[in-house]
């Protein structure tokens, strides 16, 4: 009776581990035009992304890009908006674009670390996005969302991978 106890602890305690501990960089699942792709919702490898509660509006936000500890990554104008499919899941899908948005993207790489004139600056750790999401999905409605941004090392571009945060429209 003992030892079944202590098992049950024992394994009580190892599920909570996992859950506290173990959530830190557990990706969400993304379907980002129509594929299933992991995005990182915390810190990824010295990069993350922030929106400021107080700048979101059905039509908008300001999101943060961050990074610390690495001298440079790139990232581009696209990104993405997607929906959370249930309310405690960690499943989120593309919000359809509005009719008439050619999905046309900007092709320019905007590399962090270094000033706009491609001098070195180290100290350069954050871009703010101001993001007008309107044009391609109009108005949100009420609900918990996700900006997704693709981010890359400039000298690998094999690395390329997806970041994220979560914003409510209220």
């Amino acid at each position: 009776m003992k030892r079944n106890r202590l098992l049950i602890l024992a394994a009580l305690a190892i599920l909570l581990a996992t859950l506290w501990g173990g959530r830190k960089n557990v990706p969400a699942t993304v379907s980002l035009n129509g594929q299933e792709t992991p995005v990182v919702l915390t810190e990824d490898e010295h990069v993350w992304l922030t929106v400021d509660p107080a700048t979101v509006t059905a039509t908008g936000a300001m999101a943060v890009l961050h990074k610390e500890g690495i001298p440079k990554i790139g990232y581009g104008e696209q990104y993405y908006i997607a929906q959370k499919v249930y309310q405690n899941s960690r499943t989120w899908t593309e919000v359809a674009w509005i009719d008439g948005f050619s999905g046309d993207w900007f092709a320019h790489l905007i590399v962090m670390g270094f000033a706009p004139d491609n001098v070195p600056n180290l100290d350069y750790k954050e871009s703010n996005l101001p993001v007008n999401w309107e044009d391609m999905y109009g108005p949100l409605k009420p609900g918990e969302y996700l900006f997704v941004k693709e981010v890359v090392d400039p000298d690998n571009r094999s690395s390329d991978r997806y970041i994220g945060v979560e914003f409510t429209v209220k």
